[in-house]
């Protein structure tokens, strides 16, 4: 749990390789941050998915979150999470084209991001690319993260339905990701309410590529956030486990406070 203006949040993280990719590296990578000393930084959930070979995904997952920590380690406030976030795309953008600029094998890497800041009664959030954030509240399930792909695009058109594009043949591909093959690149910002008993589930596209809407949600709303984290990654892997699975879930709790509990060590509090 962490703590925040006498308001408490509770936190469940997993992540997996999948079964198809067991035997390769994990390109997704996650995060919590909290502050443990006197700047009394606002909490961070990032979530990144790399893409570009199995060694330069991770590698540009691990640039992601890297530039998220660094940043927030340097940091006064976190206030300002548009051009917080913005800084530190901008770093791990630079990380990247340094890969890219000494070895071939890294020409093609590229990640996704989903990140937000935790205020007092909303959130602010960022995304590049399909990692998506979902948040529940009075029993519904709304996505608020923008899909930058070519199925996201289809579906808002109306051209496609959501169902349909989980199953397109060109589900994965994007129409934005932090890659340095990108001359810009256009975060997507919102912010929304995060009232009492919200939640709120950062995953990547080995979760909500395979596994349905609607058991998402009843899982999330049904069990405790590290239950309900470790349940989803069950989930999709009983489905195929075609992807890296990562998933964060943070609730508005009222209810008694519980530890903090990180799935893998992969996961690195701040």
């Amino acid at each position: 749990m962490f703590f925040r203006r006498k308001k408490i949040y509770e936190v469940g993280t997993a992540l997996d390789r999948g079964i198809k990719r067991k035997a390769k590296p994990n390109q997704d990578k996650l995060m919590v941050l909290t502050c443990r000393d006197k700047r009394k930084l606002l909490p961070l959930l990032v979530l990144a998915d790399g893409m570009g070979g199995y060694t330069g995904g991770a590698a540009a997952s691990q640039a992601v979150t890297h530039a998220f920590r660094t940043l927030y380690g340097k940091t006064k406030k976190t206030d300002d999470f548009q051009g917080f976030s913005s800084q530190a795309i901008e770093m791990a953008l630079e990380e990247m084209k340094k890969y890219a600029a000494k070895d071939d094998q890294y020409a093609n890497m590229g990640s996704t991001l989903v990140a937000v800041c935790i205020l007092p009664d909303r959130l602010s959030l960022v995304n590049v690319g399909d990692s998506r954030a979902y948040l529940f509240h009075n029993g519904t399930m709304q996505q608020i993260s923008y899909d930058h792909s070519f199925v996201g695009e289809a579906v808002r058109a109306g051209l496609l339905q959501p169902e349909e594009a989980m199953t397109h043949p060109k589900r994965n591909q994007l129409t934005q990701s932090i890659t340095p093959r990108r001359q810009e690149i256009t975060p997507y910002f919102v912010e929304v309410p995060f009232e009492k008993n919200d939640v709120v589930l950062l995953c990547s596209d080995g979760l909500w590529g395979v596994v349905s809407a609607p058991m998402i949600q009843s899982v999330v709303i049904e069990l405790p956030v590290q239950k309900a984290a470790e349940k989803l990654v069950k989930l999709a892997n009983r489905r195929g486990g075609p992807d890296n699975i990562s998933v964060i879930i943070a609730k508005h709790a009222d209810a008694k406070p519980v530890s903090l509990q990180f799935s893998t060590d992969e996961t690195l509090p701040g």
